[in-house]
């Protein structure tokens, strides 16, 4: 298992710049309006958006889509809906709310990009 924090932003080619030549982080990912960054084991994903999000998501990744439905089956009641499959960014995920109302995610990634 891993996993992702994702963070909104305004300016998605200068947040990945300052995170690649400041910080030393790689870009492990390209998916629509989103990238993801690694260093070493961390993984950081930055999606452009109409204004910066400090407060993020953290995203829990599962090996398997079961994996994802048994989470799903655990968390149902904090759950926003069940999962599925969202093609635009291969991943099969659902969304819900931590007991501070911040948001979390767990998804699966449907393509051989993908390192457990």
């Amino acid at each position: 298992m891993s996993g992702i924090v994702f963070f909104g932003t305004a300016d998605l080619e200068g947040i990945i710049e300052f995170y690649e030549q400041r910080l030393g982080f790689e870009r492990w990912l390209e998916q629509p309006e989103c990238t993801i960054l690694e260093y070493g084991n961390l993984l950081v994903g930055f999606c452009e958006r109409e204004q910066a999000e400090t407060d993020g998501v953290v995203t829990v990744v599962e090996e398997t889509r079961a994996a994802v439905d048994d989470r799903y089956d655990e968390l149902t009641d904090v759950a926003d809906e069940p999962p599925s499959e969202n093609e635009p960014y291969r991943i099969y995920n659902f969304f819900g709310t931590d007991p501070d109302g911040r948001a979390f995610e767990v998804q699966t990634f449907l393509h051989d990009d993908y390192r457990a």
